[in-house]
């Protein structure tokens, strides 16, 4: 399982375990000798605690699993409060962990599971509104815990009492009575006015996450990719960009089929759309391959003919400088949908001279890219990872930059590439 602190914090402290975390606590300050836990008991339940965050960022893109792993701290509590002798079924603190977990595991599975946008936005209203709701009742729980221990403490009140002021049975005329006072009455309208901050918060996000997923969800490269006229096989001089993910099949084992492919489309749909920006075009796809040729026209009565090659080298660089600043948020698309994310890109670029014409059947034709060209840029992308940099040009390419772009990069050695009798240099991000 690979571990991504970002994502575990986030599952910490906003997603499905900070109501554990205020109630552990929130037993730790208000120790009496009628439901006391020690220091050990408590610390088993944080460890759960911790065992349910690591599982729900590993496999919480599952909604079954989510809205399983959800009970594994009440769980842990209640077997804690059975080994200790102090369990309490009607326990009100301990019903309601019970049905916040059922609460918060269902509406986060039905927002993974819809594929309706707005059945998505109801269920992050309804979780905005749990957390609320989840605020509210432990900060009336903690008040009035803190005011039976008193009373318990000053022996105006007995244990058998104690007990059932805590009970599910109290609930309603304690919170009433808590809702009584004016300050409690101001806290709860400030938690409603968060609340409803939360949720707007909630909404945006949630409609900028439906965008992202329209431009990233599927791939568009058969429906919008701009129409090629049939263009005669000819040699032309461009710039080639290969790229592929580091260790990409080692994560494919662990996924499903589904998950796998929902990955490389939303990796596919970035390239595509940063590719048309920079005056590329998408040629090849294959697993987690993509390469991209620039200085060749795609529409018009130019379609196949080469373009000029300096602008090709600057154009297929700001590619993939683009791509590289656009990864992250990429990878907070992926982990938003509660899909592993990856690693590193590697990227190669080389500019040569290749065969451009039309390839396959008449129901299918794609202009198709041939030559050493080619190759030359799948080899650099494939050395990204001995040279540790995420991007590779090689000596044509960088002759051809401008001195700005020139100054971004660093010489790094030289490497012997295909039908070259001498090593040629090549060259890295600073």
């Amino acid at each position: 399982m690979r571990f991504y602190m970002k994502r575990f914090i986030e599952e910490f402290f906003l997603y499905s375990s900070q109501l554990v975390v205020f109630f552990i606590i929130m037993l730790y300050l208000t120790p009496t000798a009628a439901d006391a836990l020690g220091v050990l008991p408590l610390l088993v339940v944080f460890l759960f605690l911790l065992l349910q965050i690591l599982l729900l960022v590993s496999q919480g893109h599952n909604p079954l699993l989510r809205f399983l792993f959800s009970f594994i701290s009440p769980g842990a509590y209640a077997l804690v409060r059975v080994i200790t002798g102090s369990f309490v079924p009607s326990d009100m603190a301990n019903v309601f962990l019970w049905a916040a977990a059922c609460y918060v595991g269902l509406f986060q599975a039905l927002a993974l599971a819809a594929q309706s946008r707005w059945i998505k936005r109801f269920a992050e209203t309804a979780l905005a509104l749990g957390a609320v709701l989840v605020f509210i009742f432990f900060y009336f729980y903690l008040d009035l815990r803190l005011s039976l221990t008193k009373a318990l403490a000053a022996g105006s009140l007995d244990i058998g009492a104690y007990e059932a002021a805590l009970g599910l049975r109290s609930f309603s005329p304690a919170f009433l009575a808590f809702l009584k006072s004016s300050q409690h009455a101001f806290f709860v309208f400030g938690a409603a006015t968060f609340g409803l901050m939360l949720l707007t918060n909630k909404v945006t996000a949630l409609s900028l996450r439906s965008r992202i997923v329209g431009l990233f969800g599927e791939s568009r490269l058969q429906d919008q990719t701009p129409a090629l006229g049939p263009i005669q096989a000819q040699q032309v001089d461009v710039t080639v960009l290969s790229a592929d993910i580091w260790d990409f099949s080692v994560l494919v084992e662990k996924l499903s089929p589904t998950r796998a492919v929902d990955i490389l489309n939303r990796y596919y749909a970035l390239w595509e759309t940063l590719a048309e920006v920079h005056r590329g075009r998408v040629v090849g796809l294959s697993g987690d391959s993509v390469m991209v040729v620039f200085g060749l026209a795609t529409t018009g009565a130019q379609a196949g003919l080469a373009q000029d090659v300096k602008e090709a080298a600057e154009h297929a660089v700001a590619c993939a400088f683009a791509f590289q600043a656009e990864l992250p948020g990429l990878r907070d698309d992926l982990s938003a949908a509660s899909m592993p994310s990856f690693g590193t890109v590697g990227i190669g670029i080389h500019a040569g001279r290749i065969i451009a014409g039309d390839l396959g059947l008449k129901s299918a034709r794609t202009i198709g890219v041939l030559g050493d060209a080619v190759s030359v840029a799948a080899r650099l992308d494939s050395l990204c990872k001995e040279f540790k940099q995420d991007v590779l040009v090689s000596q044509p390419v960088f002759r051809q930059l401008g001195l700005e772009t020139q100054s971004a990069f660093l010489r790094l050695g030289e490497v012997l590439l295909r039908n070259s009798t001498q090593p040629v240099p090549v060259y890295g991000r600073k």
